[in-house]
């Protein structure tokens, strides 16, 4: 692979997650056709350096969809979030890309605990989450966390947006390691 491919791959990666957050805020979702040709553009820009960098890609990805869609059966993540996930390490692989998401994630969760603190519902929310895990283990099954409005009065976390702070704030760093 020419040294300029994780560059540019880089770049093309906080283009589609810029525009993603954005959409992400706005809307609530994710155009599937949005992800479906950046997960290109990062198949091709790997495949130009053989098809072992192209495997690495699909399997990076493929790996981060299979550890996080236990979140999403549980209704506790979007497909669109684990979409991005895949993609920033399918990208930029696991040791920045896992660093990058790590860093979106605890974001996410600062302003989703500083917004529910203002609101008055960090109490409630962490009661149903006892709730939650006591049925989970009581019963041995995965079932919904949440059923309520997306982004009404109990809101949603726009967790693209926060991926994306959290790789313009890594991957810089982490070019090369």
């Amino acid at each position: 692979m020419h040294e300029l491919y994780p560059v540019v791959l880089g770049w093309c990666l906080l283009v589609c997650l810029g525009a993603a957050g954005g959409w992400d805020l706005r809307t609530g979702r994710v155009p599937n056709w949005w992800l479906a040709f950046w997960y290109g553009v990062g198949l091709w820009g790997w495949a130009c350096g053989g098809w072992v960098g192209a495997a690495g890609y699909i399997g990076r990805s493929l790996a981060v969809v299979g550890v996080f869609f236990p979140l999403f059966v549980c209704r506790m993540m979007g497909a669109g979030d684990i979409k991005c996930m895949a993609l920033i390490c399918g990208y930029l692989g696991f040791s920045v890309g896992l660093r990058a998401i790590g860093a979106g994630m605890a974001l996410g969760v600062g302003w989703g605990l500083i917004r529910w603190a203002h609101r008055g519902g960090i109490r409630g929310r962490l009661q149903y989450l006892a709730a939650y895990l006591g049925r989970a283990r009581r019963e041995k099954r995965l079932y919904a966390y949440h059923i309520g409005k997306k982004g009404g009065e109990t809101g949603t976390v726009p967790l693209v947006f926060f991926l994306f702070l959290g790789l313009a704030a890594v991957w810089p760093l982490g070019y090369g390691r």
